[in-house]
């Protein structure tokens, strides 16, 4: 008789265990798919590009007060002293290479913005010079957004270098080329990250300046997912 009870309770505590496992698997799901039609319906861009047809997209960078439209225009000098809505300031504007394009992701890809005193622009991604900062992985995310798709990105490198043109590489004649610019990023990392990189992925690259002599700050991280929105 016992037994019997044993085997009835057993297979009472799988079901309820089930149950309980399906229940939160459901609400989890649904409890993401909310969020991701918030973030979809906080973005107007038919508004921002009434604004600024230049306007391809937003971006977010986890942790810190980056959140801000893209723009991008035919060559990388003009919002580096023109705001979104093209005013002339030395604000300048967060935009992406010329030769860059959001709907159609080239090997590395890079978003420019200078590095503001007041953590505004890309100011605050100094923040993820902070060893400390780095070791909370909740701070390892970029979004991007655009009319058509939210882009995931993790980070995997992030370090300071004088002014160069070899990270902002888009174009690699083959995957050779390509597997010795990632090594290359990687290494000058200042933490290492533990996230592997290969080339098959596409390479989101941030850059900003550090100071007033030419340094910069620079942060890649890789596509983790792409999810269309229309």
């Amino acid at each position: 008789m016992k037994r019997k009870w044993y085997i009835v309770f057993i297979i009472s505590s799988i079901v309820i265990i089930l149950l309980i496992y399906n229940i939160t698997s459901y609400y989890y799901s649904y409890k993401k798919d909310l969020e991701f039609k918030e973030r979809i319906a906080g973005y107007d861009f038919e508004k921002l590009k009434k604004i600024n047809s230049d306007v391809v997209g937003y971006i977010e960078v986890d942790n810190t007060k980056v959140s801000y439209p893209v723009v991008k225009t035919n060559n990388n000098s003009y919002y580096l002293n023109h705001t979104y809505t093209k005013e002339k300031s030395e604000i300048g504007s967060i935009f992406l290479d010329y030769r860059n394009d959001l709907d159609n992701l080239s090997k590395n890809n890079i978003i420019y913005g200078h590095g503001r005193l007041d953590n505004s622009m890309f100011g605050s991604l100094n923040n993820l010079l902070d060893k400390e900062k780095l070791s909370n992985k909740d701070n390892y995310y970029i979004t991007v957004t655009t009319p058509k798709s939210i882009m995931t990105f993790k980070i995997f490198s992030v370090y300071t270098i004088d002014k160069e043109s070899y990270y902002i590489k888009t174009y690699f004649s083959n995957n050779k080329y390509f597997k010795e610019f990632l090594e290359t990023i990687m290494k000058r990392s200042i933490y290492n990250f533990k996230t592997d990189v290969n080339t098959s992925d596409k390479i989101l690259t941030l850059s900003t300046c550090k100071d007033n002599f030419g340094k910069r700050v620079v942060v890649h991280a890789k596509l983790l997912k792409k999810e269309e929105t229309s």
